[in-house]
């Protein structure tokens, strides 16, 4: 319901988001999610705490960004604080959701993700829909910070029962920050290359094509990172039987890959053809004919997507091996390849150049994370068991709503 201009800011505003959520969180999960398993109460509550430590100096330095951004007219200051508000909101419901699923309470962990970034949608939708002058970009960031700040505050009520009390007179232990952020640091130029490939088009469209134009490209990329958010949750469910696969022999390693590849080539490809088949009908039925305008890039997206989807099979098979620094190669080499192509075919083919960048650099992703992935499996030894690794190999901290 919103303007393209206006889409396209929120399409600018999202990608910002994204990264901002990376330079304060630092991927620093990788490293609390494995000292929490064996520690006590009192100890997961000291590591929270340092890592709240941490978050609070990471937002400081952003702020002070965003400040110098207002200043150089690069960031528009009536959205500043929603940003910053979004961010805080955003960043704490995700770190407090990944505690809950590590202190084994799954259920009350997903239900502060639908408040997050679920329920809220909806009651703005009703409103927007009953209400045409709440059809504004503003009204969607207050209910967005809304659902953050209602999910932070079921998180905090699931996590009274830890005895907070101790902390009292506790200081930060440097020592274990800096050695989680040794730990994260793979992860975090991981999730910052798929970052890249995520979001990096929507910067180069706005300078090189327009906003109107952006908000169209930002329509359609949105839905589909809903579909690569429905892939991930297909392919979160089978890491730990590929972890496990691996832990135990190389046909159990290889059975297990050939159940997630087929799965996830259904779901990958059904998704895609309903999708295609779907759009234009379901854009004319709600009279979006600016957006409709535009269709024949969401079908030039949706070849790149498929192959994104796909690549989560040689990236977990990777993952299980403990192949970080394949992944880092693939995907910060998938990211240059995608700026490179979005600087060069966007000013030339608009959108379009950043749908087709999409497509090659999510070819080139698949393409080489495969290649290292067979020869993995061609030269499978029995490793120490992998079962304590923690974290997913682009659990990127990507936006939902």
């Amino acid at each position: 319901m919103l303007s393209p201009a206006e889409m396209g800011e929120y399409g600018l505003l999202t990608a910002a988001l994204a990264f901002a959520l990376l330079a304060i969180g630092l991927e620093f999960y990788s490293y609390t999610l494995r000292e929490m398993v064996p520690a006590s109460p009192a100890r997961r509550t000291r590591i929270i705490a340092d890592q709240i430590t941490l978050g609070v100096m990471a937002l400081l330095v952003v702020g002070v960004l965003v400040l110098a951004a207002i200043l150089a007219g690069l960031f528009p200051s009536r959205l500043a604080p929603w940003f910053l508000l979004i961010l805080i909101t955003e960043h704490i419901s995700l770190e407090a959701t990944r505690i809950l699923i590590i202190t084994e309470r799954p259920v009350r962990a997903y239900i502060g993700v639908f408040l997050r970034g679920g329920i809220w949608v909806y009651a703005m939708a009703v409103l927007m829909f009953t209400t045409p002058s709440t059809r504004t970009l503003e009204m969607v960031l207050v209910w967005w910070a809304l659902g953050g700040t209602l999910a932070i505050a079921f998180s905090a009520a699931s996590l009274s029962g830890l005895p907070w009390r101790e902390l009292r007179g506790y200081r930060p232990d440097w020592n274990a920050i800096f050695a989680g952020l040794r730990t994260a640091r793979p992860f975090m130029l991981t999730a910052a290359g798929a970052l890249v490939i995520s979001y990096v088009d929507r910067f180069v469209i706005d300078m090189f094509v327009g906003r109107e134009a952006l908000g169209i490209y930002t329509f359609y990329s949105t839905i589909l990172i809903g579909l690569l958010s429905l892939g991930a949750s297909v392919s979160h469910q089978f890491l730990p039987k590929v972890i496990s696969g691996y832990t135990a022999s190389a046909e159990a390693y290889r059975a297990a890959l050939r159940s997630f590849f087929w799965s996830l080539l259904a779901l990958a490809l059904g998704t895609i053809i309903i999708s295609g088949l779907l759009m234009g009908p379901m854009l004319n039925v709600l009279g979006l004919s600016v957006y409709a305008s535009g269709i024949w890039v969401f079908y030039a997206m949706l070849p790149g997507v498929f192959l994104r989807m796909m690549a989560d099979v040689p990236s977990y098979a990777l993952y299980a091996a403990r192949s970080d620094s394949y992944l880092l190669f693939c995907n910060l080499g998938a990211a240059l390849i995608s700026t490179l192509l979005n600087v060069l075919l966007v000013p030339i083919f608009g959108i379009y150049g950043a749908a087709l960048t999409g497509g090659i650099a999510s070819a080139a992703l698949l393409a080489s994370l495969a290649i290292l992935a067979q020869q993995k499996i061609r030269n499978y030894r029995t490793e120490a068991p992998a079962l304590a690794l923690t974290g997913l190999p682009t659990d990127s901290d990507m936006l939902y709503p």
